[in-house]
């Protein structure tokens, strides 16, 4: 089945969300003592609103809303990220806001989302699990379900930060993107191969959640049986017909790394770029740094640091206070 993602929609998801969204920088990498290519790019969407490119489609979405949903309200499942993004845009739009985590999410999650006002329950050990509990709500309770990446409009809202990419590095001819359940890699690839179809697009994925992988070799949808990886917002057991559809027709190929992998870029692109980010937005790095990626014979390559939010637990354990 063919899920087009028409250019010009994602035009008009820019317009849409641009008064409600951050702009983030694009910026080159400082003076290092590494080997990475000199004229590698990073896409700071850790610096987005809420901390991940989670809230454009999000915004994308509650814009479009009518009154009568307004009112009633909207519900996500997350592991997350997706969640902190509806709580904080329903804050802003002043709508009711209810967010389903898996028990494994993080108490530093869950007090941010809290922070905005949504309801919170827990649900399952996966996101899978809470996502099947939150549609079952929503059917009770007349709620407008929001999904995190098999949705048209959650596509259009992540593929606004391909359009910015491209207004930033025209001739941009690599980008390498986390993969999840395939709405941020579907939604930016679909816009930067309608614009510039020669780019070669990377998908980086934990070895212990290879959803995109298994599915690409197969060439249909796999779930499967089970996740395990510290990346959680990159750990669905199944992407959608929707993103492998978009996946197969866009993404040259996908790369592996390792939890230990992903922590170290995070030490790394701390210490190196003085930027603080979860597991999923080290992963690019982590793929470059373990050598799954080789971007020696690209000109532009750009990497997307996806999301920021770190468990505060962590960052701060050992800190004395007072």
């Amino acid at each position: 089945m063919m899920h087009p993602l028409p250019f010009q929609n994602i035009e008009a998801a820019r317009e849409r969300i641009a008064p409600f969204i951050r702009r983030t920088p694009l910026v080159p990498l400082p003076a290092l003592r590494s080997d990475f290519h000199p004229n590698l790019r990073l896409k700071l969407e850790n610096l987005q609103v809420s901390g991940s490119f989670k809230a454009r489609g999000v915004f994308n979405h509650l814009l479009q809303l009518d009154e009568a949903q307004r009112k009633r309200g909207v519900i996500a499942a997350s592991g997350g990220n997706h969640g902190l993004a509806l709580a904080y845009a329903a804050w802003r739009l002043g709508i009711p806001a209810t967010v389903y985590l898996p028990a494994r999410a993080s108490a530093d999650r869950e007090q941010r989302i809290a922070a905005w006002g949504a309801r919170i329950f827990r649900y399952g050990d996966t996101w899978d699990d809470a996502h099947q509990r939150a549609i079952a709500h929503a059917a009770d309770e007349g709620l407008y379900y929001v999904h995190p990446f098999d949705d048209i409009r959650t596509l259009e809202g992540q593929g606004t930060l391909g359009l910015e990419i491209l207004a930033d590095v025209p001739v941009v001819d690599l980008a390498l993107i986390a993969v999840g359940g395939g709405g941020l890699i579907g939604g930016v690839a679909a816009a930067l191969k309608q614009a510039r179809p020669g780019i070669r697009i990377i998908g980086v994925e934990p070895t212990g959640a290879p959803t995109m992988t298994v599915s690409l070799n197969a060439g249909r949808l796999v779930e499967l049986p089970a996740v395990h990886s510290i990346a959680d917002t990159l750990s669905p057991r199944a992407l959608s017909e929707r993103t492998l559809d978009l996946a197969l027709r866009y993404v040259n190929e996908v790369a592996l790394v390792t939890d230990a992998q992903m922590v170290e870029a995070m030490r790394w692109l701390w210490t190196e770029c003085n930027q603080l980010v979860e597991p999923a937005g080290a992963a690019v790095i982590a793929a470059l740094q373990s050598g799954a990626v080789d971007v020696a014979r690209y000109a532009a390559p750009v990497a997307i640091i996806c999301g920021g939010n770190v468990d505060a637990a962590c960052v701060f354990a050992g800190y004395a206070t007072g």
